[in-house]
C-alpha cells in the first residue's frame, strides 16, 4: 500500500514534472507495489491452506522476474513516446517494448500456472490440469500487466483488499461476552420525510447538473462553457451535502457509531470541492483543493473499515490512516463528479422510501 500511495502522490502532485518522478512512479507503482501485493496474496493463500509451501515459494520467487519484465515493458513504452516527441529515431530500449512484453507474459504465465494447477487439482490427468492452468494463467497475467500500465489506483484498492483480508485472518472469533446485552438502537427516519427531502434534492441536483452542461447557452451572465461548468459543479457539490446527511440518517444503523464522523468528513469534502470549483479553471489552488477534498472523502470511506482492525491504539489509527489515503483514489472521482452523482444518490433514497413503504404495507388476506 505504501508503494502505491507513493506512486499516487507523485501522480497527483507537482512532482510529476520533475525528471526523477517518472522512473520513481514506475518503480513504486509498476514493480514494488505489484510485487508486494503478489507476495501478500501468496502468503494469505498459503496460510489458508490453498497453496503448499513449495508452490507458494515458487510463485513468490517467480513473481520477481515477471513484474520486473512488465516494468521494463512499461519503461520502454514511456521512452518510446519521449523519443517520438523528439523525432530523433528510436533507441534499442525504446524499440524493445514488445520483446519485454512477451517475456513478461511468459514469465507471468509460468508464475501463475503452478498455483492455478494446484487450485484446479482434482481427478483430471496431469496434462489436462497443466493445459487448464496455462489457459487460465495467460489471460490473468495479461490482465495484471495491463492494470500495471494504468494509474496506480486499481493497485491501491487491491492493497486495501489484501490488508482487510489479512486483518480478518487474525481477527479473533466474537464471544458472547463481547456482545452488549442491550445494543444501542438507532431510530429509523420517517419514510415520508426522507421521500420528500430526496425528491427536492433530486430536482436541485438535476438542475445543477443541467446548468453545468448547458448553462452557457441560456444564461446571459455566463457566456463561457467552462465558467458554467465550474458553477454547476460547485453548486452541485454543495447540493450533495444534504444528500449525504440524509443518507447518514438512513444508513446509521448499518454503519454504526462512526456514522456522524463519516457524514461530517463527506460533507467537508463536498464543501471543499464546491469552493475549488468556484475558484475557476486554471486557478493555482483549484487542483490542490480537489486533492484535499478527495482525501477527506477517502477517510469517510475508510473510517467504517476501522472496526476490522483488531489492534488497538496506534496500530488502529495507522491502519485507518493508510486506508483513508488509499481510498482517496476512489474519493477523487467521487468529488469531481459529485454534481452528477448527487441526483443519483437522491434517486436511491427515493427508491429506499418506496421499497420501505411497500415492505411495511399490510397485505389483505383472500
Amino acid at each position: 500500500m505504501l508503494a502505491f500511495l507513493g506512486a499516487n502522490g507523485i501522480l497527483f502532485s507537482n512532482a510529476l514534472h520533475l525528471p526523477w518522478a517518472g522512473p520513481a512512479r514506475l518503480i513504486l507503482g509498476g514493480f514494488l507495489g505489484p510485487l508486494a501485493a503478489s507476495l501478500s496474496a501468496v502468503v494469505l493463500l498459503h496460510r489458508a491452506g490453498s497453496l503448499p509451501a513449495g508452490v507458494a515459494l515458487f510463485t513468490a520467487v517467480s513473481a520477481v522476474p515477471a513484474w520486473a519484465l512488465a516494468a521494463l515493458a512499461a519503461a520502454s513504452l514511456s521512452v518510446r513516446f519521449d523519443e517520438a516527441d523528439m523525432n530523433r529515431g528510436f533507441s534499442w530500449f525504446g524499440s524493445s517494448m514488445l520483446l519485454f512484453m512477451i517475456l513478461g507474459l511468459i514469465a507471468g504465465t509460468v508464475s501463475l500456472a503452478v498455483p492455478f494447477g494446484t487450485l484446479l487439482a482434482g481427478r483430471r490427468s496431469l496434462a489436462v490440469r497443466a493445459l487448464q492452468a496455462v489457459l487460465v494463467a495467460a489471460p490473468t497475467a495479461l490482465a495484471l500487466g495491463a492494470l500495471m500500465l494504468m494509474p496506480p489506483m486499481a493497485g491501491t484498492l487491491g492493497a486495501v483488499a489484501l490488508l482487510v483480508l489479512a486483518l480478518q485472518k487474525g481477527r479473533p472469533a466474537p464471544s458472547e461476552a463481547a456482545v452488549p446485552a442491550h445494543p444501542r438502537q438507532v431510530p429509523a427516519p420517517n419514510r415520508i420525510t426522507v421521500a420528500g427531502a430526496a425528491l427536492a434534492l433530486f430536482l436541485v441536483g438535476l438542475a445543477c447538473a443541467v446548468f453545468a452542461v448547458t448553462g452557457s447557452n441560456w444564461t446571459p451572465n455566463v457566456t463561457d462553457s467552462t465558467h458554467a461548468m465550474n458553477l454547476g459543479l460547485a453548486y452541485g457539490a454543495f447540493a450533495g451535502i444534504p444528500v449525504l446527511v440524509l443518507a447518514g440518517l438512513v444508513l446509521g444503523r448499518r454503519l454504526g457509531p462512526t456514522t456522524p464522523w463519516v457524514v461530517l468528513l463527506g460533507c467537508a469534502a463536498m464543501a471543499v470541492q464546491g469552493f475549488a470549483q468556484l475558484l475557476g479553471a486554471g486557478h493555482p489552488s483549484q487542483w490542490p483543493a480537489t486533492v484535499v477534498a478527495a482525501a477527506l472523502m477517502g477517510f469517510a470511506i475508510a473510517l467504517p473499515l476501522g472496526r476490522l482492525v483488531t489492534s488497538g491504539g496506534f496500530g488502529r489509527i495507522a491502519v485507518v490512516v493508510l486506508m483513508g489515503l488509499a481510498a482517496s483514489t476512489v474519493g477523487l472521482p467521487l468529488v469531481t463528479m459529485s454534481a452528477f452523482l448527487a441526483p443519483l444518490g437522491s434517486a436511491a433514497l427515493l427508491l429506499w422510501s418506496w421499497k420501505t413503504g411497500n415492505t411495511r404495507q399490510p397485505r389483505l388476506g383472500s
